[in-house]
């Protein structure tokens, strides 16, 4: 018999080894193509340029490359181990290092473009179904799905790069070794590295170290998200090395208890070696964990902090401003656009505002100095106060704090005030009470002398409107009808070629600001953040599946043998059902808890940069949420491979 039919009876006898195959690195290519279909996306790729989710991508791209090399390499490291002892066959048959080389490649070639072909057209299939399902559900319908040459690209040139890496590896493993190490490759025992307390502390002090770092940095450095790559980085190798040691030396403090150790011995060695064998693997479904439950919260609390934001930044529903030549329409034509039956305007100001503009020295560009009536101001805040003649105000259209208002007053406001103003300053005052229009700062002058402002000083008229209707939710369509009134107003007016237009354009200076556009905007923005991250959420939580539930399975004949000879010594089939039970929910919860407990961590420590998880308390429910909904999936996994396990070994 020829080798080549020897070749093709052991692969037909085989041919579930090369299915499992097939399957691992079709589901690796599948993830990453996902992946690459909203990296790549357009419309996703213009709020990634603006860097709202540049970091949302980064580590979750890097961690899905990392298992997408684990993955692909560890299953490859199965299927060659499985494979050995027939390579060990073959040559003992008179078959040359040539012919094996060949033998691999062949396998590997057909198998890998299998894999590659029905990965991608898996990955496009479940892309756009995540699309159609996701997008619609955050109301954000108008990101479409696409297809681009680069998401194919990359998905292929990583996926052939990590692939051969893996061949050349396992290539190396079968000529290192002697012939009869490679037939016994299935009887041969993983040697498992010594005990080591130090080594164990010094992986737990990374972890600790690192979510301190995040703690200390992340709020107070400008460098502080960048230095995050670098404490991920401490924290993963820190839970590898703890993750390495933790079950050996808590067998070794149990020992002394015997009343606890001897019951329990069994699943205590069994798990002592399942986690040293699988260290990696934890350690990536660990990464996964933290990453998802991280950065899902992140998302929620980010989309909160905006929508609250929005609300405070815009106490008027619309607002605009208008010059004599630009948005100027008649008080009755702006009502007869927004006054609807349904949402009638409740409160509309007018208040009247004198611009002067002077040349920075350092670079010549233009800064603007606004002035406004206090009887405008007063109508504006309620206040109730008086000003004579040489007194002013200066009000800032934002919240400080009272430590920081004069350093704001003197860093932009108080060099013209001395060199050009007649007025002593009677109170710095800041407070947000209306949509920000220009700069967002004003001198606050008594009426008679604001009307005196033209003959001092070169500048510009103008009217800042604050309108606010009965329901700000309602105004979409009013404040569109607006916008193309004024666009076509301004159409037969002159285009404004001064100041007031230098580094935007005089579309975007007469823009209508509108709460409603800009709960939009952040609708829109963090719809596709959360899409993207609901996403991943969706590959890591599969991705951390298969890998656990992979390397089950892969040992499952070892496991079959080992329960064999424990019946032969009179252990019960109950008692090899707990000791199953315990462990599969050792390998599925301690990672995903460890994840939960990072998650936690960092979250805690990069709040700081809003000042804190005490001032924002809200924030501990979407992460508690999430983290449930995390570990109840987890669960429903649990018991789907407990029951598939136990089934194939009992």
């Amino acid at each position: 018999m020829s080798f080549s039919r020897i070749v093709w009876k052991m692969a037909k006898a085989n041919y579930k080894k090369y299915i499992f195959y097939y399957l691992c690195n079709t589901f690796a290519v599948m993830f990453f193509f996902i992946f690459s279909t909203i990296y790549f996306n357009r419309q996703v790729d213009e709020v990634k340029i603006s860097g709202s989710i540049q970091y949302l991508l980064i580590i979750p791209g890097v961690t899905l490359v990392l298992f997408t090399i684990l993955f692909i390499s560890y299953a490859h490291q199965i299927f060659i181990k499985q494979r050995r002892s027939e390579f060990g066959l073959f040559i003992t048959l008179g078959m040359t290092d040539r012919d094996i080389v060949k033998l691999v490649l062949l396998e590997s070639t057909v198998i890998g473009l299998l894999s590659l072909t029905s990965g991608i057209i898996g990955g496009m299939i479940f892309s756009k179904g995540i699309f159609f399902l996701l997008m619609y559900s955050v109301g954000i319908g108008k990101v479409a799905f696409h297809l681009s040459s680069n998401m194919f690209l990359y998905t292929v040139v990583i996926f052939i790069i990590i692939f051969m890496i893996a061949i050349g590896r396992s290539l190396y493993l079968i000529f290192t070794q002697n012939v009869i190490t490679n037939i016994k490759s299935k009887k041969t025992a993983a040697a498992l590295e010594k005990n080591s307390p130090v080594i164990g502390g010094i992986g737990a002090a990374f972890v600790i170290l690192s979510i301190i770092g995040v703690y200390f940095t992340y709020a107070y450095l400008s460098f502080g998200g960048e230095l995050l790559y670098f404490w991920a980085i401490c924290t993963i190798l820190g839970v590898y090395i703890s993750l390495n040691q933790f079950i050996s030396l808590f067998i070794e403090y149990v020992r002394k208890k015997e009343t606890y150790y001897y019951p329990r011995m069994l699943f205590l060695t069994n798990i002592n070696y399942k986690f040293k064998h699988l260290t990696t693997i934890l350690t990536l479904v660990i990464s996964l964990v933290m990453v998802t439950v991280l950065y899902g919260t992140l998302n929620l609390s980010i989309y909160s902090i905006e929508k609250k934001e929005v609300l405070e930044n815009k106490p008027y529903d619309i607002a605009f401003l208008q010059t004599e030549t630009k948005n100027n329409l008649d008080q009755e034509t702006v009502y007869s656009i927004i006054d609807q039956e349904d949402n009638r305007i409740q409160e509309y100001l007018q208040i009247p505002v004198y611009t002067h503009y002077e040349r920075w020295e350092a670079d010549n560009s233009p800064v603007s100095y606004s002035f406004m009536p206090a009887e405008s101001f007063r109508e504006l805040t309620s206040k109730s106060f008086e000003l004579e003649s040489d007194e002013m105000l200066y009000y800032i259209n934002f919240e400080f704090e009272n430590s920081e208002l004069d350093k704001y007053y003197w860093d932009n406001a108080a060099r013209f005030a001395e060199e050009n103003l007649d007025f002593n300053l009677k109170e710095i005052i800041a407070e947000n009470d209306m949509n920000v229009i220009g700069d967002g700062a004003f001198f606050i002058i008594n009426h008679l002398e604001f009307e005196q402002l033209e003959n001092q000083f070169d500048g510009y008229k103008s009217v800042i409107h604050q309108i606010n209707v009965e329901d700000w939710r309602e105004s979409e369509e009013a404040t569109d009808k607006l916008e193309e009134a004024f666009q076509a107003f301004n159409k037969e007016t002159p285009p404004i070629m001064d100041e007031r237009t230098e580094g935007l354009t005089e579309e975007e200076f007469f823009k209508v600001g509108s709460k409603i556009k800009a709960f939009q905007s952040i609708k829109i923005e963090n719809g596709i953040s959360f899409f993207v991250m609901t996403a991943l959420s969706i590959i890591f939580f599969f991705g951390s599946f298969i890998l656990l539930y992979l390397n089950l399975f892969s040992e499952i004949e070892n496991e079959k043998e080992k329960y064999r000879k424990l019946h032969a010594i009179g252990i019960t089939d109950e008692e090899v059902k707990q000791n199953i039970t315990k462990e599969i929910r050792a390998i599925f919860f301690m990672p995903a808890i460890i994840g939960v407990i990072l998650a936690f961590g960092y979250f805690i420590s990069m709040m700081r940069d809003i000042g804190g998880i005490m001032a924002n308390p809200g924030l501990l429910l979407y992460f508690s949420g999430i983290a449930i909904v995390y570990l109840l999936v987890q669960f429903i996994f649990y018991m789907y491979a407990r029951k598939k396990i136990i089934h194939k070994l009992m």
